[in-house]
């Protein structure tokens, strides 16, 4: 079996999961705080804090930034519906969502000025999809520093990246990353937010712990919080993580750069790409398969692949094709759908062997009748 995203857990991560384990702390303790300091260093960050999920995290932020309701989010439709569910909970409005670019598959701006001229908006959130920075970054927040709203960077993906020297989850009011245990720092079920503003790293924490204020007094709740608290153990293992960054980014860039190589001069095939001045943390590896290289659907590639013990996933469905999403605006967005449509993700985990990319590539030539 080839996996698509296996984690790489070694001495150290056992050496702090057992540490913790022995320490008596269960849900809190030492390794949420050394993980928190630590988050907030690597992001260059005043503030982070821990949560349950990365899901969690972007419900806390909107939550925090106290948004208006019945005032929509504007994010992109290319992205985990994550964005949708907590957009949906925090401002009781669908989110208005537009098409990504062709290169970096992040939010274009121009199609997001197009929404600010027209309509309210309470906030804006975009991603850097599978480790790549978004293009428009820039742009994007001008766009909002423009119009008067905050920005929700979601750099679930993207742990490691960095556009024009700085790192992913340093733009905007608040970031939010996932540490799930198949992420570039992966902690399990973790999630963490990072902010330069105490009041709002104050405000994410209190709806992270049933809407207590302090605990200088018992069960006292002031706003609807929720349990969204992270849990010691996965604390512990994210720091280990964390720990080894540069290793682990370093083996997802390799293989990135092992698939680029071997699908080169095969038409019809094309990998996500980055700008120049930005730094990818390459966290998936994707391939668009065209018409002009094959006409099957990356379903049917995923299955004979799979058939061969060789993991595949499909790309998202786009935030207007599901079905609670409700009105997210008149579209069009082609470039979602054809990531839909055409997109395999390879297995590109840091575990993942040169030997194994030559088994995949040789593969997909055998099933598509390229060998």
């Amino acid at each position: 079996m080839i996996p698509l995203n296996a984690p790489d857990f070694g001495a150290l991560e056992e050496q702090y999961v057992l540490d913790a384990l022995r320490s008596g702390w269960v849900t809190t303790g030492p390794y949420v705080e050394r993980f928190e300091r630590a988050f907030a260093a690597f992001t260059n960050r005043r503030h982070a804090v821990a949560c349950s999920s990365g899901t969690a995290a972007l419900w806390l932020a909107l939550m925090a930034l106290r948004l208006p309701q019945g005032v929509p989010v504007l994010t992109q439709t290319y992205t985990c519906g994550s964005v949708l569910n907590a957009a949906l909970r925090a401002t009781a409005a669908s989110p208005l969502v537009v098409d990504v670019d062709e290169d970096t598959w992040g939010m274009r701006a121009d199609h997001a000025e197009e929404i600010f001229q027209k309509q309210r908006i309470s906030a804006l959130s975009f991603a850097h999809i599978y480790g790549v920075p978004c293009r428009d970054t820039a742009d994007l927040l001008g766009l909002a520093r423009t119009y008067g709203v905050p920005v929700v960077e979601d750099a679930s993906e993207a742990h490691g990246a960095a556009i024009n020297g700085a790192p992913a989850g340093s733009f905007g009011e608040i970031s939010v990353f996932s540490c799930r245990g198949e992420k570039v720092v992966g902690g399990g079920q973790l999630g963490v937010a990072v902010t330069d503003d105490a009041a709002l790293a104050r405000r994410v924490r209190q709806f992270s712990e049933n809407g207590l204020p302090a605990k200088t007094v018992r069960y006292w709740s002031t706003v609807p919080g929720l349990n969204f608290q992270p849990a010691h153990l996965n604390a512990a293992l994210a720091c280990a993580q964390l720990e080894r960054i540069k290793e682990l980014l370093a083996s997802r860039r390799a293989i990135h750069d092992g698939y680029v190589a071997r699908l080169a001069g095969y038409a019809g095939l094309r990998c996500q790409r980055t700008r120049p001045s930005d730094d990818s943390a390459w966290w998936l590896t994707g391939v668009l398969l065209e018409p002009a290289f094959t006409a099957m659907l990356p379903q049917d590639l995923g299955a004979a692949l799979a058939e061969r013990g060789i993991q595949t996933r499909p790309g998202f469905y786009g935030l207007h094709r599901l079905p609670h999403a409700g009105d997210v605006g008149p579209g069009p967005w082609p470039m979602a759908d054809r990531l839909l449509e055409r997109l395999l993700i390879l297995p590109s985990g840091p575990t993942v062997t040169p030997e194994q990319q030559d088994e995949v590539v040789e593969a997909i030539m055998e099933i598509t009748g390229r060998a």
